[in-house]
């Protein structure tokens, strides 16, 4: 009888690392259905009731339609290197960075990626806790909860992409369907006309503002976006399913949310529908939303962890991964960490400004899997990006706060580190042939 090791090596995703087979191929749907479960979350939904109070709705919309096509744009970018080249992010900027330097990447993703899991995961034990004190009247014992919800979500990023993929597509359906009561609710049983005008509560936000909220808040996903897309099976797939999922669903559920919380005056996504009386479902609601989300976090992880640790398998690495993730949870990350997360998009911004610059100049190095030990120009490009982030950062983020491009230092950083690759290999070309790798 075969052992639960033996059995679960068997469905496990294998060989992370190498490029995905014409047997592994998937289409926009399957790409689309996996971004739109990690986008309904709670955490996007506490982000689209703030931006309600902070702008009328009826300059809030397009302004979320803008933001969400400029994400839109730039993760198809980065899916169709993703897709060409057919590696996981982690593998894909060794021919960016060189070896060494793909280390430093996977390494930086890891630590941001590990962090968001622990997040993500402790808004879920927090929700819980409400919702299960105020529908049924009743606790459960944190710690619990936490390795509970940990396990849960590890579950489907233990096995793969695959089971990512059969989460989603059960999962969103029932969430599109959940989170369609509380909206109906609203619109039909209040005016809901005079809200789109309604004056904000807080500080006015500007276009500009909100197109970079969205945009930058969603930088670090754009990065790692080939993680997914290369397992589509063409350019067409590629761009409906990030389109689909950033430049359509995006700002629809953004608006939803902000439409919600004038209505219940609360951007908490748990507190409207106990408000609206689908308490029960809320608890589904919040599971699932977490669980499409978070296991891709986790999932991610593992392949990074993987590109530094090539003898372990994946499915372990996600155990361990998870197992860190969790303690982080427990431990109260959201509190002490969030801060940091923020800070660590700065560095990861402008790593696919860098690549995707590179891969345009030169994509046979991407197709051949070319690798030196290490690159200076992008090592030089990326530095100079993380520097146009921090110009950019207010002081109150830990930044030096010299001056505002976009509003979004995050965006800032990817498209300086996308400025100054182009423009040191323009240098490069120009000047005497010297080594530029190691």
């Amino acid at each position: 009888m075969p052992s639960l090791l033996q059995t679960l090596s068997r469905v496990v995703e294998r060989s992370p690392l190498q490029p995905v087979g014409v047997d592994q191929q998937r289409g926009w749907f399957f790409l689309a259905t996996v971004k739109v479960g990690v986008m309904i979350c709670v955490p996007l939904f506490a982000l689209g009731g703030a931006l309600g109070t902070h702008m009328p709705l009826v300059e809030m919309a397009p302004a979320v339609l803008v933001g969400a096509l400029v994400t839109a744009v730039l993760a198809c970018l980065t899916g169709l290197v993703g897709m060409r080249a057919r590696v996981p992010t982690a593998v894909l900027v060794r021919s960016t960075f060189g070896v060494l330097g793909g280390k430093v990447v996977a390494a930086i993703l890891i630590v941001t990626l590990f962090g968001w899991f622990g997040v993500q995961t402790e808004v879920l034990v927090n929700s819980l806790e409400a919702l299960l004190l105020s529908r049924f009247g009743f606790t459960v014992d944190r710690l619990l909860l936490t390795v509970l919800c940990g396990a849960l979500i590890s579950s489907t990023a233990i096995i793969g992409v695959r089971a990512l993929g059969k989460v989603s597509y059960v999962a969103v359906p029932l969430l599109l369907v959940v989170m369609a009561v509380p909206t109906w609710i609203a619109l039909s049983t209040h005016a809901w006309v005079p809200l789109l005008a309604l004056q904000p509560a807080e500080v006015r936000y500007s276009f500009g503002t909100v197109v970079s909220i969205i945009t930058g808040g969603h930088i670090v996903a754009i990065a790692i976006t080939p993680d997914i897309t290369r397992f589509m099976r063409s350019g067409r797939d590629t761009v409906i399913g990030v389109v689909l999922g950033y430049g359509v669903v995006l700002p629809l559920l953004l608006t939803v949310a902000a439409l919600l919380a004038l209505v219940y005056a609360n951007g908490d996504l748990v507190a409207i529908m106990i408000a609206t009386g689908v308490g029960g479902p809320a608890l589904l609601v919040i599971v699932l939303a977490t669980w499409t989300a978070n296991d891709k976090n986790l999932y991610e992880t593992s392949l990074a962890l993987s590109s530094l640790t090539p003898g372990i398998a994946r499915w372990q690495l996600t155990v361990a991964a998870a197992v860190i993730g969790t303690a982080l949870a427990a431990a109260g990350i959201f509190g002490h960490f969030i801060a940091f997360l923020v800070f660590m998009g700065i560095t990861i911004g402008p790593i696919a400004g860098v690549y995707l610059v590179d891969y345009a100049l030169d994509p046979g190095r991407y197709r051949e899997g070319v690798a030196e030990r290490i690159r200076l120009l992008p090592f030089a490009a990326w530095t100079i990006g993380i520097l146009a982030g921090l110009a950019t950062l207010p002081r109150d983020g830990g930044g030096l706060g010299l001056l505002s491009v976009t509003s979004a230092p995050t965006l800032d950083a990817l498209i300086g580190g996308a400025l100054a690759q182009w423009l040191l290999q323009r240098v490069a070309r120009q000047a005497p042939q010297r080594p530029l790798a190691t």
